[in-house]
């Protein structure tokens, strides 16, 4: 191999770190190719090294030399696997955190340009799951869509910017009058619906 034995995993690892905090990144498939190229080119001189030794009939701690060769293998087929797994089971959470959590419709394209084959997959049968779920429940926020989620709120009050005209509400503190551009501060639990339906939009 023409890169230093590792050097790819090590890549990787430093991409899943740099990219943690972004909703997804894109895929990178010839790094994860090129760490799978070095676990079997690595696995097959270990499996050769061992049939050498037992060709010579030489005992092991006779050729330490060679046995050291094979544990250097051994321990960085390891490393490499274990690296492939961080990287997957990262983008796999934020997946599936796609799903529960914020929605996905406005990012649709963005997200899927990013994903491989195998992972759009997962994210439409995943997706379907949650949603099938979701229907079982529709008098419960469950999260996605402008949703509060399955976080428990903060705050019983916020503060709310009209999006389209609702009209007057009651609440137990007093009518509101929901007129497109204002602003209120109001209880979380009076308007979660109108949140939900994308006629208010949360402050942070």
């Amino acid at each position: 191999m023409s890169s230093m034995m590792g050097e790819s995993s090590y890549k990787l690892a430093k991409e899943a770190k740099r990219t943690s905090d972004m909703l997804i990144s894109t895929y990178n498939d010839d790094l994860v190719q090129n760490v799978c190229r070095e676990i079997r080119m690595l696995h097959a001189r270990a499996e050769a090294s061992v049939r050498e030794m037992r060709n010579s009939n030489t005992a092991p701690l006779n050729v330490p030399s060679q046995l050291t060769e094979i544990m250097l293998h051994h321990l960085t087929i390891k490393r490499n696997k274990r690296i492939l797994f961080a990287y997957h089971h990262q983008r796999l959470k934020k997946l599936k955190e796609l799903s529960w959590g914020i929605g996905r419709q406005s990012q649709e394209r963005q997200i899927k340009e990013a994903l491989s084959k195998e992972e759009n997959d997962f994210l439409e049968s995943y997706g379907d799951l949650v949603n099938n779920y979701k229907s079982r429940f529709l008098d419960i926020d469950l999260g996605g869509n402008g949703g509060v989620g399955l976080d428990p709120p903060l705050d019983l009050f916020i503060e709310v910017r009209v999006l389209r005209d609702a009209g007057k509400i009651i609440t137990e503190y007093g009518e509101l009058n929901l007129t497109k551009g204002n602003q209120e501060f109001v209880r979380r639990s009076d308007v979660e619906t109108l949140i939900k339906a994308g006629y208010l939009k949360h402050i942070a």
